[in-house]
């Protein structure tokens, strides 16, 4: 004998779809929301945390900076102090300074030539065969 019931969970007229399709995207929806939450949470804990690294580095480069300048100044006098002291220390000074500069002068001009390399070089070459390609391609065709 066939059985005239619906299935658990509609009420004959196909709406059990509709009802159980809303609750499955609502479910959906407030999962997405709970994990969002979550991402947020630890966004800005990773936030504080990079932040707090950011201020190490810095504070520590600042230090570095710092013995740098100390440890030149104890190379300059002593250096001034074995070439037999007084006024000494201002030309071991200046040698040390113009020994600064011209090292930076040297990485600027370094940084010059691999700025002037360009970025993505075989992107670049690539993108030219490419067009080439096309081109040629299209005068075919």
């Amino acid at each position: 004998m066939i059985s005239t019931t619906s299935a658990p969970g509609t009420n004959g007229s196909g709406a059990g779809l509709v009802t159980d399709s809303a609750e499955l995207l609502g479910a959906l929806i407030r999962y997405l929301k709970a994990r969002v939450s979550l991402f947020s949470i630890e966004a800005k804990e990773a936030g504080l945390n990079y932040g707090l690294a950011a201020g190490f580095v810095a504070a520590a480069l600042v230090l570095v900076f710092l013995g740098y300048v100390f440890l030149i100044i104890t190379a300059v006098f002593g250096i001034a102090a074995l070439l037999g002291g007084g006024n000494t220390w201002i030309a071991v000074l200046g040698v040390a300074a113009l020994l600064h500069l011209g090292g930076a002068v040297g990485l600027v001009f370094a940084a010059k030539g691999k700025v002037k390399e360009g970025a993505f070089p075989v992107t670049a070459q690539e993108l030219t065969k490419d067009r080439q390609w096309l081109t040629s391609f299209s005068r075919n065709h």
